[in-house]
């Protein structure tokens, strides 16, 4: 499948999400939900902040084999299984009957960023156009911008943001494009009627200074440790109809996510975060969310590889709530 420049849109994954049917065709696609990995890490503020995240979703891929398996129950014949898991914290099964599909990874090519944006937005644009909730698995969070901007079909939606910094930077550096911007990007798209930022820690004064301007919501990870993540998001998350999530796994705190790219102290647990993305669920429709951030050559021991996932799962079965 070809871009708009005439280059590979996708490349087929050789292992998909959770072992979902893949869709090297976004013409036939047909799925609730459409895995899309997006290898791209050259918004990194280099050389000060490390690198890696490129690796992050064929990663994630095998450790999803490592946590669920689509075809359920087992013996299901191919392509007729189910994704579906059993929380035994609440007694209740999950996803079942939910069809996925992965669709590959967007085809990035190096030194082209916008050609690059390019091809993530037009990703994401024909994933949404067939009906399927994108979720774009970075990657580093610069993503989040043309992703969010392939949603535009959606428009007028609210973007809810859960990091540990603010990336609400106009430029770094001299770049714009870059995953300290990328919120400041999303909030320009005429189309974003709302930014909320949860988990803030680590925010320079004029990125502070430019949220309250523009008008956003945001809180702070001490704040959610004291509150409560539900109550915190049923606070200042607006009620809406459609609602883009960007997940970047350092809101988490630090012996959580090694792996990632920046960790910082003094973050939110798992469960702050899993309870946080179910009441934001609970806000309106999910039209598409990101999870980014994860850094596979700093994840030893692969823990911050199965947090990813199980966020994605996670927040799944809140979105489509319990089986049956």
């Amino acid at each position: 499948m070809l871009d708009e420049h005439g280059g590979e849109l996708l490349w087929p994954a050789p292992r998909t999400f959770f072992g979902a049917p893949s869709c090297s065709d976004l013409s036939e696609l047909d799925a609730q939900v459409a895995f899309m990995g997006v290898p791209y890490d050259i918004g990194t503020l280099q050389p000060s902040i490390r690198t890696g995240q490129s690796a992050a979703p064929g990663v994630a891929r095998l450790n999803s084999w490592n946590t669920l398996e689509y075809t359920w129950p087992p013996g299901a014949p191919p392509g007729e299984g189910a994704f579906g898991w059993f929380d035994i914290e609440d007694g209740r099964e999950y996803l079942g009957g939910v069809s996925m599909t992965d669709v590959g990874d967007v085809a990035i090519v190096g030194a082209e960023v916008q050609v690059n944006l390019d091809r993530i937005t037009e990703a994401t644009r024909r994933v949404v156009e067939k009906g399927a909730l994108v979720v774009a698995v970075g990657g580093d969070h610069s993503i989040s911008f043309p992703v969010g901007r392939g949603l535009e079909r959606f428009g007028p939606f609210d973007v809810v943001h859960f990091d540990a910094h603010a990336d609400f930077a106009d430029e770094w550096f001299g770049v714009r494009y870059s995953h300290g911007s990328q919120l400041r990007r999303l909030s320009e798209l005429p189309f974003v009627r709302s930014i909320t930022a949860i988990g803030l820690r680590n925010v320079v004064r004029f990125e502070y200074d430019d949220l309250l301007a523009y008008g956003a919501n945001f809180v702070t990870s001490k704040q959610v440790i004291e509150e409560g993540a539900a109550g915190i998001v049923r606070r200042v998350v607006p009620e809406s109809d459609r609602i883009y999530v960007s997940i970047d796994i350092d809101v988490l705190d630090l012996p959580i996510v090694a792996g990632t790219t920046l960790p910082e102290p003094g973050g939110i647990s798992y469960r702050d975060l899993r309870e946080g993305l179910a009441a934001v669920a609970e806000k309106g429709r999910i039209v598409g969310f990101d999870i980014v951030e994860l850094s596979p050559p700093h994840d030893g021991n692969a823990a911050t590889s199965r947090v990813t996932v199980w966020l994605i799962t996670h927040f799944l079965s809140a979105i489509f709530g319990p089986s049956g």
